[in-house]
């Protein structure tokens, strides 16, 4: 299983949270930047890979957001057996 993580710790924005995310998660070129879209790009994963989210966030924009990255990371896990969610603090 290949483990992807993601450390938010010095990401300041929304915007740069997905342009990470999109890199990490080596999303296609048309990834929309949202949760719909992340949720869409961890939908289609054909390969076993373990998500683990680290970090404490950087701002308050990141603050207020983590609550639903997490819900859909852990949405999306459970409905594609190929993709395990974590968090780590």
């Amino acid at each position: 299983m290949k483990t992807i993580r993601l450390d938010i710790c010095n990401i300041q924005t929304v915007r740069a949270l997905h342009i990470y995310l999109a890199y990490m998660l080596d999303a296609p070129a048309y990834y929309g930047k949202n949760l719909d879209a992340l949720h869409d790009v961890l939908a289609q994963e054909s390969v076993d890979v373990r998500i683990v989210l680290a970090g404490v966030p950087a701002s308050e924009e990141m603050a207020a957001y983590l609550p639903r990255l997490e819900r859909v990371m852990h949405e999306s896990a459970q409905e594609n057996a190929h993709v395990c969610f974590e968090r780590s603090r």
